[in-house]
């Protein structure tokens, strides 16, 4: 079973570890996420969300006792640049958007349901808080994230291309109405 939590800010390291591992064990399969080690996401990036308290992990017991990161994504309120531009269907302000950025699940977890588990809490958060909309993106070619994304009751809001200049990629964008 999966515990989803905020990371502590004692954890960066285990959390770089996770999404290390996660591209490297993804690279090449029909999985790959296509990020790039310190670009998507960079480790700067990851510093300053697990010290600002925006790195949600799930944990799973590793057989052993101990427990691992199996899943995590990082929620904010920030938008890509690019967002302000996306035709949402929730009229709201910045500060009534929870943003999803690099959700992901270590490969030997694929198939149990952590990402959907993410999800939930990620909308739970957001009720928690009072967001009034729930968005993210994902590249083009992330098809089963898509799937994911429409069966947990986000809307496709369209795509924008180019999105991800510095990775070459176009992004299909989804909004959640919480």
């Amino acid at each position: 079973m999966l515990k989803v939590r905020r990371a502590r800010a004692d954890e960066f390291d285990q959390v770089l570890d996770f999404y290390t591992n996660m591209i490297d064990g993804m690279r090449g399969t029909e999985f790959d996420v296509c990020w790039e080690h310190d670009v998507h996401p960079s480790s700067a990036f990851l510093r300053a969300s697990v010290d600002a308290g925006e790195v949600y992990v799930g944990l799973v017991e590793d057989g052993e006792g101990a427990t691992c990161i199996a899943s995590a994504m990082v929620l904010n309120g920030e938008g890509d640049a690019g967002y302000e531009s996306v035709s949402w269907h929730v009229a709201a302000a910045p500060d009534e958007v929870l943003v999803v950025h690099v959700l992901g699940t270590l490969p030997a977890y694929h198939g149990r349901g952590f990402a959907r588990a993410m999800m939930e809490a990620c909308i739970d958060v957001a009720r928690a808080a009072g967001k009034r909309a729930v968005r993210l993106d994902t590249f083009t070619t992330n098809v089963r994230a898509q799937s994911l994304y429409e069966s947990c009751g986000f809307a496709n809001c369209g795509v924008c291309e180019g999105f991800y200049d510095r990775l070459g990629r176009s992004a299909v964008m989804y909004e959640y109405a919480v």
